[in-house]
């Protein structure tokens, strides 16, 4: 199986478990984040969950003791921790940071959130923004959690890129279409 199927199925499990249990999903999420960033970022703690010259048990007792830490509640603190533990005795170790983003994905996919980036001339303002928010939910089927930049080459307006879809209302797009058009002999 590969490294993301791998990931995104621990992902849906421990998405399943926090459901049925009831946990707050955003700090699991959170917990989850920081004990992939404490992983990736000092690789003298990912040598020690992945060494095979250490026993899995007190591998898996590490990753525990790192996440109860990386946790921001007692109840979270549990749940990451007896997570994490499994994985490392399974030998999933390497797949930390991997599951961390798989489930935020999964999470968004739970709670109907789409990702779009919002990309205008000049930056929108807060009643913009809501406005465009407002707009794109009906168009992207979900909440959308938009990113905006600035990009002045649009000239004006706004183009949304969200998975592979492309809104573009700017007005580069509208002269670009007019030149494609006008250049295939459309009238």
């Amino acid at each position: 199986m590969p490294s993301t199927e791998i990931a995104r199925h621990y992902a849906r499990v421990l998405l399943e478990v926090a459901l049925a249990e009831g946990d707050d999903l955003d700090a699991l999420a959170g917990g989850l984040d920081a004990f992939g960033e404490a992983v990736s970022t000092h690789s003298d703690l990912a040598r020690a969950l992945t060494s095979p010259a250490t026993p899995r048990s007190e591998r898996a007792a590490l990753a525990a003791a790192v996440a109860r830490r990386a946790a921001p509640d007692p109840e979270v603190a549990d749940r990451l921790s007896r997570f994490v533990s499994v994985m490392v005795e399974r030998d999933r170790a390497g797949e930390f940071a991997s599951t961390a983003r798989e489930f935020r994905a999964v999470l968004d996919d739970h709670n109907g959130v789409v990702e779009a980036e919002v990309v205008s001339a000049r930056l929108l303002d807060a009643a913009g923004r809501e406005a465009l928010r407002e707009a794109l939910e009906t168009v992207l089927e979900g909440r959308p959690r938009l990113s905006f930049r600035e990009d002045p080459s649009l000239l004006g307006g706004f183009a949304v890129r969200s998975g592979n879809r492309i809104f573009d209302a700017s007005a580069r797009g509208e002269l670009d279409r007019f030149l494609a058009a006008h250049a295939a002999g459309v009238r």
